[in-house]
């Protein structure tokens, strides 16, 4: 159980500052929309002000994704809480690690859709990235199916356990 609340306290350090994150990064996209001019540095290489609005729509949407991301955090804290109350079996078990599942791979999809359509449309550079790592693809969509797989394990757990508990 020691594991169970190491992970908790590591999840729930990275749920924070994503939420920080996202508390800074919503309202400079809002002054980046209504007035680029007040933005004092250069945004990847280009000043704020030449910026147009594809830019600021593929950021609004890379928001969106990562919000995505935020939401699968949020899901696996509350499971990991489950489990520190020994709750494995639990139907919201099953429930949050298909959600979890489901919201990092939305979350992924909605990201690398808005950057390859910026990147084609925009900046007129037709390119896939096939990186390995913990940022590749595979491993982003990977985790999001491992959390699919897990939330099925546990569901035929939890209908093997109710069957037992039925015996006895």
């Amino acid at each position: 159980m020691k594991r169970i609340a190491l992970l908790k306290t590591l999840t729930v350090i990275l749920f924070v500052i994503c939420i920080v994150t996202m508390f800074f990064t919503v309202p400079f996209i809002l002054v980046l929309a209504v007035m680029p001019g007040q933005i004092p540095f250069k945004i990847n290489g280009h000043a704020a002000d030449t910026l147009g609005i594809e830019t600021i729509l593929c950021m609004l949407a890379a928001v969106v994704g990562f919000a995505f991301f935020i939401y699968a955090l949020h899901l696996f804290k509350k499971t990991l809480e489950l489990f520190e109350k020994k709750k494995m079996f639990h139907a919201d078990v099953v429930k949050y690690l298909d959600q979890t599942g489901k919201a990092i791979l939305i979350g992924y999809t909605i990201t690398a859709a808005t950057t390859f359509i910026y990147n084609t449309l925009v900046e007129n550079n037709l390119e896939l990235n096939v990186a390995l790592g913990f940022d590749s693809s595979f491993f982003i969509v990977g985790l999001g199916l491992f959390f699919l797989v897990l939330s099925d394990v546990f569901l035929m757990a939890k209908n093997i356990k109710d069957e037992n508990d039925l015996t006895l």
